[in-house]
C-alpha cells in the first residue's frame, strides 16, 4: 500500500502490499495467546513473499501468504470499473441507529433480536458501518431481508488515523471481513441473525490492493454473491474511495448451513409441492 509498508532485510528496493490470501483453519480463543510465524519464500526484483501461520496451544488455526509488489515506473496501463451510484452516507443511518430504531418501534421484541442488538452495542468497535439498503423494522426484528445479489455498505474508522497508510491498509482490511459472507445469504432473504441460519463461517479471505486509501474517511463496499451450493457460498466485493477510486477487491468463500429447523421445514414444503403435482 505504501513505500514505508515493507523493506525485507538485504532487499532490492522498498515494496507496498500487493495481495494476501488467508485460511481460517480453527476457532481462535481469545483466553489463549496467538503465536506468529513467518516464513520467508522469496525476495524477487519486483515481488518479494511471505507465508504466515498462526498457532495457538500447538495447533494451526489460521495461515496467510502475503505477496509485497515494488511500485511500477513509467508509463502503466490503468483501468477500473466504476462505482455504483449509491446514496451519500451522511444520508443514511448507520447499523447501530437501525437496530435501535427498530428496537423503539417494537412492541414486546424477541429476546433473540435484544440480545443481537446488546451484543452489537457492545461490540461496536473500531469501525462505523453504514448500510445503503435499509431493511423494514420488521426484517430487522426477524434477521431476514429482501433477497438480493448485490449488497452495499459504507464504512470507516471511528475517529482520526495516524498518516502512517500501513494502519490504514490493516484497518480496510479488517473491515472488509464484516459480513461480507452475509452477502450469500442475502441473495436467499436471509441474514447471520436469521434462525433459519444454522452455520456462517468463513473459510478464506483474499484482498487485492490496487491503490492507497485512508480509512478514516467513508469508503464504499460494494459485494455481490454468484453462488450458493453444497453447503458454502461464495462473496466477491469492489472497495472504492469517495473519490470513485477502487482501492481493494476482495472474495471470500465460507460455510452457510440452515438450521435443522428450517432444512426440515423446506423439504417439507418440497414434499408438500411434489405431491400437489401428482
Amino acid at each position: 500500500m505504501s513505500k514505508e509498508l515493507h523493506l525485507p532485510l538485504g532487499a532490492r528496493g522498498v515494496f507496498g502490499g500487493q495481495s494476501l490470501h488467508s485460511y481460517f483453519i480453527l476457532a481462535c480463543s481469545v483466553e489463549s495467546p496467538v503465536i506468529y510465524g513467518v516464513q520467508r519464500i522469496r525476495d524477487g526484483r519486483s515481488f518479494c513473499t511471505r507465508i504466515v501461520k498462526a498457532t495457538q496451544k500447538g495447533k494451526a488455526i489460521f495461515t496467510c501468504i502475503c505477496s509485497f509488489a515494488k511500485p511500477e515506473e513509467g508509463y502503466v496501463l490503468n483501468h477500473q470499473t466504476e462505482m455504483p451510484d449509491v446514496p451519500s452516507p451522511e444520508s443514511l443511518p448507520t447499523d447501530i441507529e437501525v437496530y435501535r430504531n427498530a428496537y423503539r418501534s417494537t412492541h414486546n421484541p424477541p429476546r433473540r433480536f435484544l440480545k443481537r442488538l446488546e451484543n452489537r452495542i457492545k461490540d461496536a468497535g473500531v469501525i462505523e458501518y453504514v448500510n445503503v439498503t435499509i431493511d423494514s423494522t420488521e426484517d430487522v426484528v426477524s434477521g431476514n431481508t429482501k433477497p438480493r445479489r448485490r449488497d452495499q455498505r459504507w464504512f470507516r474508522t471511528r475517529g482520526k488515523l495516524t498518516d502512517d497508510m500501513k494502519l490504514h491498509a490493516c484497518s480496510i482490511a479488517f473491515a472488509s471481513d464484516a459480513a461480507f459472507l452475509n452477502t450469500a445469504t442475502v441473495a436467499h432473504g436471509l441474514t447471520f441473525s436469521s434462525k433459519a441460519i444454522g452455520m456462517m463461517t468463513s473459510l478464506d479471505h483474499s484482498i487485492w490492493f490496487h491503490a492507497p486509501a485512508r480509512a478514516d474517511d467513508w469508503l464504499l463496499y460494494d459485494k455481490h454473491s454468484p453462488r450458493t451450493n453444497g453447503g458454502r457460498g461464495v462473496a466477491f466485493g469492489r472497495i472504492y474511495s469517495r473519490d470513485g477510486t477502487l482501492i481493494v477487491t476482495t472474495a471470500q468463500e465460507g460455510v452457510v448451513r440452515l438450521s435443522k429447523e428450517e432444512q426440515e421445514k423446506r423439504l417439507k414444503e418440497i414434499e408438500k409441492e411434489a405431491k400437489s403435482k401428482l
